[in-house]
């Protein structure tokens, strides 16, 4: 083994260390945080971090009358200024987060403007022409959690080479990665929901308690509700 080799590899396990390290604090920072606006700014954030990348967006599975949609949740973006707003999407191959929902696998793009031949997803580049900006290689994966029910879709894009102002393609050894950090999401998000659910319960068990007292002796009314607030 030459000397090349040995500083190759002494770089690619310091890699690799940093970037477990990276996966665990990401770890513990979504587990820790209760409320849930913050947690999808939480998740975006880090992930754009962990992988380089200038830009990206969130999006929710939730069901509709109609099936299952995408709603466009959330989006991040270092280099233009843009204002933002929720819509949604039906889940189905004609968009990028909608292939990797109905395929649950995730997508690797090296440039969004020259997509596979014959693929039934396109990009949309309204956001480009409207604000300048050039969207490059992307990086979609499903979130997806401990059971693999499908949360969301994260999506990633420009990932930033170690020149300034260069990019590069999104390598293969990140995207399990990705994967990996995506789940830790899904999950917090699921636990987060259900904390919720659980305590809005609660609240509308002890209200309905307080009216049953209160309906039973009048001259105590308006005196339990008090306490409980």
């Amino acid at each position: 083994m030459t000397p090349r080799d040995v500083t190759l590899l002494e770089e690619r396990l310091r890699q690799a260390e940093e970037r477990i390290a990276a996966l665990n604090r990401i770890g513990i920072a979504l587990s820790a945080e209760r409320d849930i606006e913050r947690l999808l700014e939480t998740i975006l954030t880090e992930s754009r971090r962990f992988s380089a990348s200038e830009a990206g967006s969130l999006y929710l599975v939730e069901d509709a009358s109609e099936g299952r949609r995408l709603r466009f949740k959330l989006a991040q973006n270092d280099a233009v200024a843009f204002a933002f707003s929720e819509c949604t999407m039906p889940v189905d191959e004609g968009s990028l987060a909608g292939w990797v929902a109905v395929h649950g696998e995730p997508l690797v793009l090296e440039d969004a403007y020259a997509l596979p031949a014959g693929a039934p997803f396109h990009h949309n580049h309204a956001f480009d022409e409207a604000t300048g900006f050039r969207t490059r290689a992307m990086l979609v994966v499903p979130m997806k959690d401990h059971r693999g029910e499908l949360v969301g879709v994260l999506q990633l894009m420009n990932r930033r080479s170690r020149a300034p102002g260069t990019y590069e393609a999104y390598p293969d050894d990140l995207v399990p990665l990705l994967l990996s950090l995506a789940t830790q999401a899904a999950v917090c998000l699921k636990a987060n929901h259900l904390t919720a659910s659980i305590r809005k319960l609660f609240e509308d068990f002890a209200q309905a308690a307080i009216f049953a007292v209160e309906q039973r002796d009048p001259t105590t009314a308006g005196h339990s509700n008090r306490v409980s607030t």
